[in-house]
């Protein structure tokens, strides 16, 4: 047999004899093969050897947009990549400028119940994962994905959240300790501390944003030098749940958000379509809240003009049926005027 496989990633039995059951010659394959190895070699997607066979069709994206399309079809900035600022200094990526308003929008200061709230949350957390730990060791239990993350919550964790917690009660809002900061606080290592940050940011229970001071000096001129990070902090539902500190909202608060928010979707989709990019925010659930605000609201709209007694949602003539007739004199009211 002529035909020979030299790619290993390639399956040498049904795909093949499945081309040559439509009819394909062995030359025909044998070319598709060697395209795909070329593909491979050079970094560019793998087409199937249907497809480069003329078989299937090759897969398009689609660019429908659905509802609320105004808001969801928003144009997103493009992806910035790290490397050298307009100084020439190096930053990290997505990193804003101290001073900013993206920066000034991005801190958020907590009441004290919710800073309260979260203390609790992270101590019970701590107490869950080292059940769920020891119920996933006996083989008692499997884990899920979101149990997983209670498992990793540790004491430094919870260290680490309290001193954030305090450092922002006192800043108002503005969290921004360096490693060096939190390590004086805490006495762990800096390895132990990027940890622990990234399995609060896991659980959702904080953020933060990357921030560069840009200055100028006579000797050197313009540069730039990355700074500490901005945190914030919220606690998701799915915790809430899991530790016992949820509770449902009452129906007139809801009622009261899910207007809220139609009223800022409302007014998000009036703007032109660069200042709609910078006030949606960064969220993806927040932005998909949005989103399904002002379906509501579409939804809405659209049932009451069709539930309107008059067309087109005109609105209803001043001079009724009933005040034509008292006009005539008849002396019959409502429907048992006469005409």
């Amino acid at each position: 047999m002529l035909l020979t496989l030299q790619t290993p990633a390639q399956p040498a039995g049904s795909v093949i004899e499945d081309l040559r059951a439509e009819g394909l010659s062995f030359e025909d394959i044998r070319m598709g093969l060697d395209l795909q190895e070329a593909q491979r070699r050079s970094g560019a997607p793998v087409l199937p050897l249907r497809v480069i066979c003329g078989l299937d069709a090759p897969q398009r994206r689609s660019n429908r947009v659905g509802n609320a399309r105004i808001l969801a079809g928003t144009p997103k900035p493009r992806g910035r990549k790290g490397g050298l600022h307009i100084t020439r200094n190096e930053v990290w990526a997505n990193s804003v400028q101290t001073g900013t308003d993206e920066e000034a929008e991005f801190a958020s200061p907590l009441t004290q119940r919710m800073r309260a709230r979260l203390v609790i949350a992270g101590k019970r957390a701590l107490k869950l994962g080292r059940q769920l730990a020891c119920e996933a060791r006996a083989g008692a239990r499997s884990l899920t994905e979101r149990e997983m993350k209670l498992v990793c919550y540790t004491p430094s964790c919870q260290q680490i959240l309290i001193e954030l917690l305090d450092n922002e009660k006192f800043r108002k809002g503005w969290c921004i300790p360096a490693y060096e900061t939190i390590a004086a606080w805490t006495g762990l290592s800096r390895s132990t501390i990027y940890r622990s940050l990234r399995t609060l940011a896991d659980i959702g229970m904080i953020e933060w944003i990357r921030r560069f001071i840009y200055a100028h000096d006579k000797e050197i001129g313009a540069r730039s030098t990355q700074t500490s990070n901005l945190y914030r902090f919220r606690l998701p539902e799915w915790l809430e749940k899991l530790v016992g500190l949820h509770t449902p909202l009452p129906a007139d608060e809801e009622d009261r958000r899910a207007q809220a928010a139609e009223e800022h979707a409302a007014m998000l989709a009036t703007l032109p379509p660069a200042e709609r990019r910078r006030a949606l925010p960064t969220d993806v659930v927040a932005r998909a809240g949005l989103v399904a605000a002002g379906l509501r609201l579409d939804l809405r709209l659209g049932a009451e003009r069709q539930a309107r007694e008059c067309h087109d949602g005109l609105p209803p003539l001043i001079k009724d049926y009933i005040y034509k007739n008292e006009r005539s004199g008849n002396g019959l009211v409502g429907r048992y005027a006469m005409p």
